[in-house]
This record gives structure tokens, sequence and C-alpha cells, in this order.
């Protein structure tokens, strides 16, 4: 089985709200793999964004793992 990672910029100032996503180019073999890739990415992505943004917006990336069927398809 093989995994994509999904990401997701989140807020929590006031109604918790996930407004986009984003998922990387890249296949992971396991499921351990693509969640220790998940933190990397999400730690990247949110010091990309200015301090004091992250902070009055209480911005934060949430991830998920989601499998991906890779078997292919048989023409009949």
């Amino acid at each position: 089985m093989k995994y994509v990672l999904i990401l997701y910029l989140c807020s929590f100032a006031g109604q918790p709200q996930c407004t986009s996503s984003s998922i990387p180019s890249v296949e992971f073999t396991s499921h351990y793999d693509c969640i220790t890739e998940g933190y990397k990415h999400a730690y990247v992505r949110i010091k990309e964004f200015p301090v004091e943004e992250v902070n009055e917006k209480k911005l934060a990336i949430r991830f998920a793992c989601q499998e991906v069927n890779t078997k292919p398809k048989i023409n009949t």
C-alpha cells in the first residue's frame, strides 16, 4: 500500500476552520514514513508565516496520510 501526505492550513481563532490543503508530490511506502514526513512538512510550512500572523490567527498545520490504490487496472 502507498500513502500520500495531505497538509491543511487551519486557524483556531474562534470557530476552528481549515481553509486550504496541499499534497506534496511524494508517495510513501509506509504509514510511518508518511507521518514522520508530515511533521517535517508541517514545521517547514508554519515557519513560512510571520510570527504575528500565526499568533493572531492561531494558525496550525494539520496533516493526514491517505492510502492510495497503486494496483493497475486491468482492461478486459
